[in-house]
Order: C-alpha cells, then structure tokens, then sequence
C-alpha cells in the first residue's frame, strides 16, 4: 500500500479490470442483440427441370454433395438421415484456401420430398450458429423449385464479412445442381 501512495497516478492491476470488463461487457450485449433483431440470411431460388423425387435424391445424397455445391468438400451422414442426427462436413469457402471447416451439425429438419435443414453451433449458439435449408417445392410436374437459405445468428455474426460471396456461392450451387439435374 505504501508505493500506492507514493505514486498517485499507478492503479491498482484489478482496478484496471473493471472498465474493460464493463466494456466488453457493453460490447457483446450490443453484438447480440442486433445478431437477435436483424440476423444475417442469404436466400436463393432456381427452378429446375426434373421432378421433385429426382431432385430430393440428389440433394439427400449427401456423398454427392459437393458434386454441386463448391462450398463442401467432404459430408456424411454417419447415423443415418433422420431428424436430430448429426452429420459430418468438411467444408471451405471457394474465394479462399484458409477459410476450411470440419464440424457436425444437426439435422434439425427432414421432411421427405420439402425440406432439410440442419444447423451448427460454433463453441455454443449464442456466440455463432449457422442454419442451412434446402426448401422444395412441386411447380408442375416437371419442374421443381429449391430454394437455399443459410443464416448467421449469434453474438459474432454481424461480423460474418461474406455474406454476399455466400449467395454468390448459392447461385453457383443451384446452377451445378441444376445442370447435373437437367442433363439427358
């Protein structure tokens, strides 16, 4: 205590904790709730020509996965294909080598010949969770409609800085599939 006094302008090291704390505390509050109010999701349509029994094969068939979508290397469903199983992925976004990811999401949705959707958490959903749904629906006979959507939601996500290469890679994805589907 006695060099305290002799040196007014020294704080103590705990003292400087509290407003960084308090800051940061201010910081991650304000993150999450935008990330709550305005979460980040990219949407994108295409309507193929085939049927929607053809088109849920191909997008149900997880090894073929990356056949169409330049975003995943490797995926797997090890369990099986059923609501609250998990999954394997190995993906990477296509702008960049660096930005590589193994995880394990959860099939949070299957609804035969509609829907799948499946989400991962990144260290815990409240600091950033990824959604990803394939949505299709019945045109005419023929022709089927997929709509893909992936959303950020969490603390970190308003600092997911590619959202707009993520629906570059969704428009490039329907168009893969829609070519693998449409060709005689």
């Amino acid at each position: 205590m006695d060099n305290f006094r002799e040196d007014p302008l020294r704080m103590p090291f705990p003292a400087l904790l509290i407003p960084l704390i308090f800051w940061a505390g201010v910081a991650a509050f304000s993150s999450w709730a935008v990330s709550r109010a305005l979460p980040l999701s990219a949407t994108r349509t295409v309507r193929i020509n085939a049927s929607v029994d053809e088109v849920w094969d191909l997008v149900t068939d997880l090894g073929r996965a990356s056949e169409w979508n330049d975003h995943i290397v490797h995926s797997s469903a090890p369990e099986g294909l059923e609501e609250g199983r998990k999954l394997r992925m190995h993906t990477h976004h296509p702008e960049t080598s660096r930005l590589r990811a193994s995880f394990r999401p959860t099939l949070t949705v299957l609804e035969p010949q509609t829907e799948m959707t499946w989400e991962a958490k990144i260290i815990a959903r409240w600091v950033l969770s990824v959604t990803d749904t394939i949505r299709l629906s019945r045109v005419e006979d023929n022709l089927t409609e997929v709509t893909q959507t992936m959303t950020f939601s969490g603390m970190l996500s308003p600092g997911v800085p590619f959202l707009t290469s993520i629906e570059h890679l969704q428009d490039t994805s329907n168009a893969k599939l829609k070519a693998l589907l449409e060709q005689h």
